[in-house]
């Protein structure tokens, strides 16, 4: 399954299909658990955010994907943000890790759109 996120594309494995989904908050892509229904759980596995400065001292949950450089010179930095513990309900913890721990797949097939290059780290 492959998504646009505007300056980027990228793709959820196939065999995520009834698993994971993507949701867009303005210029965020969050990569979500879709069997997470408890209240007050967001079943977030990753957040994908491009800021036009580099995070000094990101946590262990932030990771630099790669710098977009745009056709006027502009850059702006991708940056993968990790859903925290305790991001589902404990009926789908598990579920949850094995498919953070995956999420390389998903960082892997990361392309800009027309107009921007990619520079991975």
């Amino acid at each position: 399954m492959r998504f646009s996120a505007g300056r980027y594309f990228f793709e959820i494995p196939d065999k995520w299909k009834d698993i994971a989904g993507v949701r867009r908050k303005g210029a965020r892509v969050d990569i979500v658990l879709l069997w997470e229904e408890e209240p007050g759980c967001s079943g977030l596995l990753a957040s994908l955010k491009c800021l036009k400065r580099r995070i000094a001292k990101p946590d262990g949950d932030t990771e630099l994907l790669g710098r977009l450089l745009g056709e006027d010179g502009g850059t702006l930095y991708l940056y993968a943000v990790y859903g925290k513990e305790g991001a589902v309900g404990e009926a789908n913890e598990d579920l949850y890790w094995r498919l953070r721990d995956r999420l390389w797949e998903v960082f892997e097939s990361v392309c800009p759109a027309e107009g921007y290059r990619l520079e991975k780290d």
